[in-house]
């Protein structure tokens, strides 16, 4: 029998997972999030905001 289709479908699977869990460049995985230093000026890269709790800039997926 012909399992190509499964091993295509379980690797999609896996790149699934794996690309999930990464964070853009400049982030940091902090628990559940990604997280990167406020800069000097107190602005938080482009897609993130700062969160108060954390004293941390949290990338918004």
């Amino acid at each position: 029998m012909n399992f190509s289709w499964l091993t295509i479908f379980i690797f999609a699977i896996i790149a699934v997972a794996v690309s999930a869990k990464s964070c853009p460049a400049g982030f940091q995985k902090t628990g559940q999030q990604c997280t990167v230093q406020r800069t000097i000026r107190g602005e938080c890269p482009p897609g993130s905001q700062y969160k108060p709790n954390v004293n941390l800039c949290v990338y918004q997926h």
